[in-house]
């Protein structure tokens, strides 16, 4: 029955035995031991052999080849699965998949040939259907017994029944995932048979032996689902961060996000009486799915209301529609399963949500809330810009109060938990400019407005500014908290309320100076904005003696009181997210034209104020224009509402909703891969070069930078690869080791110049540190002038002097501060920055992708100072961390964020270093990491360059 049966006695008995077996094994009482029998490759003569694989500088030293068992697995559509799993045995390791996944990996260490029993859950792998399952071990095989087994007792046997199994070997360095093996319509008919090894032991196993193996290895699953969940809980109560599939999404922080949301959260990790494992799971993946369902739906409302302003196609504009409404129908269903305890429903509804939202984007690509897509001008999440950041101000609140900065306001939110609010840290701020002494960098008055009238109050002895039993109600909604400029003390502060205020107090230290501002209400709870309504000073003395003087000057004052009351209307609209719709500019294949559409916390306060409705320009546009950056135009009807400072003006479309303006785009593609230390003399042109490029290729990059010297014919081998594999090749020098770098490149350039514009980049110096900045920005002109001399059409990358580098510290601000750019136009700056390498958990309580953002606004000013891209040439090195890069998920999660930040400022990019993101296994196959994981997500996406195809 069994192929290749001898015909000696013995073998026909013990085949006849196990065939008997396994044609019984369905009739046999539960409870009794199941046996697979124990199977190995059956060559047939025919053994398949390969050439010695290489891999970077290794040539020819990878001889084992993996050898691959297949088999399919049935699971009925019909019936959920009570438990699923196998227990088995192998010669030596063994390399488990499951769909094209590795799910176990097992080694033998010093135990003999027969490696110990290896137990493998499957019931949350399963998928309805026909399932892939694939191991990879010795020629010498397996034995194996499991079930699917299925809530209504019913069950599937997993076995390893020779007739249900085929076999086949592969090249030394194979990448098995990628195999088209692991797919359920692959055809092995090709493949070569399995034999069973009789005097080798088969793997028996009872039904409640397995039921206890799936149950043990489930709860050991569960809490670490759990432990991950608590991280996640944890980030959307502390931080307003919902991580969903490994991914990360958020903006401003908790306090946008339903109360409900991060009540639910916190009580449920608060709870003393623990949950059954997974339930803390169930919570975190039901909760972060619907805070980016709201996100979702938002979003598609405000796609529907961009892409009419862009005058788009209908279709686009009615799916859009179409698929928020859907979406807020699961939303509601999810609001009520959720609390209700259902998460198991609340689980299946997120499933809904995804296949809704994934339906619109097969269609039309869509920005996420609050992103942008290669919109260098756009906004970001962070209060640096427009300064909303009370704590930034060196200010605190006693005692701690709720407070929501939106980036996309200069106000914060500030809500109190009792009667009164002080305002502690003026007198600890660093003087500004002292010109008057003593210095006072404290309020010394108050504006606000009685009867109509905009006066300066100064306080009593006591400290009291404002009384309302004594001065009456105030009449608008708003006070400005005044420091004089001539002593050192900042820019003033205004307060815009929602509730009357009872008093206001300023409570002095022993110096005189204001330490605090006291403000008491009627009742608690009260909301109120903090803002700095100017952002610079002109005449900073007469403003001074104009803001302090007594009594207060409205003539004088009014071009200062109507910025005042312009935010006391404004910010009950205030903006607390956006969406970005664009379309490509028709007229010019390198630009787009995008639409901004806001969304507003609506606000009334007890005077009655009539709120004002402004569409913000985001501040790096408005620096853009202030810089005069070519094709940058607002098409919007706006007004011109201020100053932003450095940011240049406030500009604003008022009374809607939406902006619309053109964002010209850097007139060449994007690059971005992987960068490898390639400055031994056999690190490139060696065959090990090619499998790399073909590596790296695989992934979606389109760039490789190996880092070297040379320019022979090891250099011209290595780029003529990555040219036939589609790769642009980036040469870098380290110029420490070369006699004369200038011609270098000048024999680089004679021998590339032919070559096809995406061919080939030179990335001139790597980390250069021993040049101060003057003198390394003479040789990168003559480089360039070197260069330009004999090839004009590849691009030239610049690097900042590294933060280790005299004059480039604090990185990469002052880096970027002393780069003289050359004036070449198809030169990007680059920098490297490895201060965010892979930690335990992305986010945490102390980094997030905000951090990310903040660091590198010089480089964006940068960009758009000089109109040219960035290009980040080394960051990662998640390899050279203590986390384990195949197994820490958070390197997807921070990888991501990454090329968030790529796609929004049209970055080019190469991560450091693919030669420590690979390693062989033991069966000779090539195991990737979640490094290119990520990179493969990111890839299939398909934003990279999506706005600069021919």
């Amino acid at each position: 029955v069994y192929p290749q049966v001898k015909t000696d006695g013995w073998r026909i008995e013990v085949m006849f035995k196990v065939q008997l077996f396994v044609w019984l094994g369905f009739l046999l009482p539960v409870g009794l031991a199941l046996g697979g029998p124990w199977i190995g490759a059956d060559w047939r003569e025919k053994e398949p052999h390969f050439s010695p694989g290489s891999l970077f500088w290794k040539t020819n030293q990878f001889r084992r080849c993996p050898v691959l068992y297949r088999t399919i697995i049935e699971v009925d559509d019909n019936k959920p699965i009570d438990h699923a799993g196998l227990r088995m045995r192998a010669s030596w390791f063994a390399y488990v998949f499951l769909n094209g996944k590795e799910i176990t990996e097992y080694l033998q260490k010093g135990e003999g040939e027969v490696t110990n029993p290896i137990d493998v859950e499957l019931t949350h792998l399963l998928r309805p259907g026909e399932n892939v399952l694939a191991i990879s071990t010795t020629s010498n095989g397996f034995s194996l017994e499991g079930a699917v087994v299925y809530e209504d007792g019913s069950r599937t046997r997993i076995e390893s029944n020779p007739q249900r199994w085929k076999v086949m070997k592969f090249p030394p360095l194979t990448v098995l995932e990628r195999e088209d093996c692991m797919k359920i319509d692959f055809d092995d008919s090709g493949w070569f048979p399995v034999k069973v090894i009789p005097e080798r032991g088969g793997v028996e196993i009872s039904d409640e032996e397995l039921r206890g193996i799936c149950q043990g290895l489930r709860d050991e699953r569960l809490r670490r689902w759990d432990e991950d969940a608590r991280w996640r809980l944890k980030m959307l109560i502390e931080k307003g961060f919902a991580v969903l599939d490994w991914e990360s999404h958020g903006w401003t922080g908790p306090e946008r996000l339903p109360e409900w949301v991060l009540n639910f959260a916190e009580e449920t990790l608060n709870r003393e009486d623990q949950e059954e494992p997974g339930k803390l799971y169930k919570v975190a993946e039901t909760l972060t799915g619907y805070v980016c369902f709201i996100d979702e739906a938002v979003n598609l409302e405000n796609h529907v209301i961009g892409l009419q302003a862009l005058k788009a196609p209908e279709g686009e504009i009615s799916a859009c529609r179409d698929a928020a409404q859907k979406l807020r129908d699961v939303l509601g269903e999810m609001e009520r399963t959720i609390r209700n305890g259902d998460f198991d429903q609340a689980l299946e509804l997120l499933r809904r949500g995804k296949t809704i939202r994934e339906s619109v984007r097969k269609v039309q690509f869509i920005n996420d809330l609050c992103s942008c897509l290669d919109n260098k001008f756009g906004w970001f999440d962070t209060t640096s810009l427009l300064d909303n950041d009370v704590s930034g101000w060196g200010l605190r609140f006693d005692p701690p109060a709720k407070v929501l900065a939106s980036p996309l306001s200069p106000a914060a939110l500030v809500t109190i938990s009792g009667r009164e609010l002080v305002i502690r840290g003026w007198d600890e701020l660093k003087p500004i400019r002292v010109y008057r002494k003593p210095p006072n960098t404290g309020p010394v008055c108050l504006w606000a407005v009685l009867s109509g009238r905009v006066v300066g109050l100064r306080p009593d002895e006591s400290g009291v500014v404002y009384d309302r039993t004594k001065d009456r109600e105030l009449s608008e909604n708003w006070v400005l908290l005044v420091s004089d400029l001539s002593r050192g003390g900042g820019l003033p502060v205004q307060i815009v309320f929602l509730r009357h205020p009872k008093s206001i107090r300023f409570e002095m230290n022993d110096e005189g100076m204001t330490a605090g501002v006291r403000i008491e209400f009627d009742e608690p709870g009260c909301r109120l904005f903090l803002l700095k309504p100017f952002k610079e000073w002109r005449g900073i003395l007469i403003q001074a003696r104009m803001m302090t003087g007594e009594p207060l000057n409205e003539g004088k004052a009014e071009r200062y009181i109507r910025v005042c009351r312009l935010w006391s209307r404004a910010l009950l609209n205030y903006p607390i997210t956006f969406s970005e719709a664009f379309i490509p500019d028709p007229n010019d294949r390198w630009a787009i034209i995008v639409a901004d559409v806001y969304n507003y916390l609506e606000f009334e306060d007890e005077w009655r104020t009539k709120p004002l409705k402004l569409a913000p320009l985001p501040p790096l546009a408005t620096y853009g224009l202030m810089r005069g950056y070519p094709g940058l135009k607002v098409l919007s009807e706006t007004q011109n509402l201020g100053s932003r400072g450095v940011w240049g003006d406030e500009i604003d479309v008022v009374g809607e909703n939406h902006i619309v303006y053109r964002v010209p785009l850097d007139p060449f593609k994007r690059f971005g891969g992987f960068t490898a230390f390639c400055f031994g003399p056999t690190d490139i042109g060696e065959p090990g070069s090619l499998t790399e490029i073909k590596l790296i290729k695989s992934t979606g990059a389109n760039s490789f930078r190996p880092q070297h010297n040379q320019t022979g014919e090891r250099a011209m081998r290595t780029l003529r690869w990555c040219l036939e594999q589609g790769l642009q090749h980036v040469f870098n020098t380290d110029e420490k080791w070369v006699p004369d770098v200038v011609e270098h490149f000048r024999t680089l350039a004679r021998k590339c110049k032919d070559l096809p514009p995406d061919a080939v980049a030179y990335d001139l110096l790597n980390e250069p540190e021993s040049r101060e900045p003057h003198a390394y920005n003479v040789l990168i002109g003559k480089i360039t002038n070197a260069i330009r001399q004999i090839d004009r059409s590849h691009l030239i990358y610049v690097e900042t002097i590294p933060p280790w580098g005299p004059g480039a510290q604090p990185f990469p601000k002052a880096a970027f501060e002393s780069l003289e750019v050359t004036g070449d136009p198809l030169t990007i700056y680059s920098f490297h920055d490895y201060e965010f390498r892979l930690p335990e958990r992305w986010p945490n309580e102390r980094n997030d992708i905000r951090d990310i953002l903040r660091r590198w606004i010089p480089a964006f000013r940068f960009s758009i100072d000089h109109q040219t891209p960035i290009h980040l040439g080394e960051f990662g090195a998640f390899e050279q961390t203590k986390r384990d890069i195949y197994h820490n998920r958070c390197a997807i999660t921070l990888l991501m964020d990454y090329f968030r930040i790529f796609d929004q400022f049209g970055w080019h990019f190469h991560y450091y270093s693919n030669r420590g993101t690979v390693r062989i296994r033991e069966d000779g196959s090539l195991q990737e990491s979640l490094v290119q994981e990520a990179f493969r997500r990111y890839f299939a996406r398909g934003t990279f360059n999506l706005n600069r195809r021919p």
